[in-house]
């Protein structure tokens, strides 16, 4: 500390008669920020497994996507030239309404 700021402190001591401790002040000060720098780690913490989470969730519908598309192309491909040739599934006819 300076010598300025022991003189300040020593005029604010004697001046409220020893009731007014500055460390106690700053002590809570430091307690205080401690605590904000606590919640905010943990709150972007919170962000990061959550941002993850997200990504996963929406990874896998991606994929379950995919394999719903590949499923349907695989049962209604073309039947060949002129639409002569087997159906896909054997529940397919070539008749309209079957």
């Amino acid at each position: 500390m300076s010598f300025w700021t022991k003189v300040r402190d020593t005029w604010t001591n004697v001046s409220s008669l020893g009731l007014y401790n500055r460390e106690k002040d700053l002590e809570q000060a430091r307690l205080v920020n401690s605590q904000i720098k606590a919640y905010q780690d943990q709150t972007n913490l919170a962000k990061q497994q959550l941002d993850q989470s997200r990504k996963s969730t929406e990874a896998e519908s991606r994929r379950v996507q995919e394999k719903q598309i590949r499923s349907l192309r695989r049962n209604y491909r073309v039947q060949g030239l002129l639409g002569v040739g087997n159906p896909a599934t054997q529940d397919m006819s070539n008749q309209l309404g079957g």
